[in-house]
């Protein structure tokens, strides 16, 4: 059990990715220690959507974070789901995975890489993502309805 791993000098995608891949290595239960040295508060944030699990030690110049492998969370059920801008882009995908061409076609490129996607998808919600890419009003209407459509499908 365990294991260390060197996050200190990486951008924090990069950061992000890296964490995401090496938890992926190691059996439920089990921990990886992160040596980090930039936010430590913003890593979390971001690592919660993997893990709930975690203890931070902060060091002189870096901060080490242990993370658990957790079981993957179940779905939420199926009703109550909206699709607007407050929609997390990585449950929209969990929940439709077809959403991802939509939204490749709407200028959101990154979520073709799997790693990416399993990272970033979860931290981000539609409405962070149009401002991102700069979409207009009327784009942004049309993706919407795009996804709403996936939706529909199942029901």
């Amino acid at each position: 059990m365990g294991g260390l791993v060197d996050l200190r000098g990486m951008e924090f995608t990069e950061m992000l990715e890296r964490a995401v891949m090496s938890l992926e290595e190691v059996e439920e239960g089990e921990f990886l220690d992160f040596i980090i040295d930039s936010d430590s508060v913003k890593f979390i944030q971001h690592i919660e959507e993997i893990t709930s699990k975690y203890e931070i030690k902060e060091m002189d110049g870096y901060t080490i974070v242990k993370l658990w492998k957790e079981r993957p969370a179940e779905l939420e059920t199926r009703e109550e789901f909206k699709i607007d801008e407050n929609t997390n882009v990585g449950k929209l995908i969990e929940r439709y995975p077809e959403a991802v061409d939509i939204l490749v076609r709407y200028g959101f490129t990154p979520l073709k890489n799997p790693v990416l996607r399993k990272v970033l998808a979860k931290t981000i919600t539609l409405g962070r993502a149009r401002k991102l890419k700069g979409l207009s009003d009327e784009e942004f209407k049309n993706l919407l309805e795009a996804l709403e459509k996936l939706a529909e499908i199942e029901k």
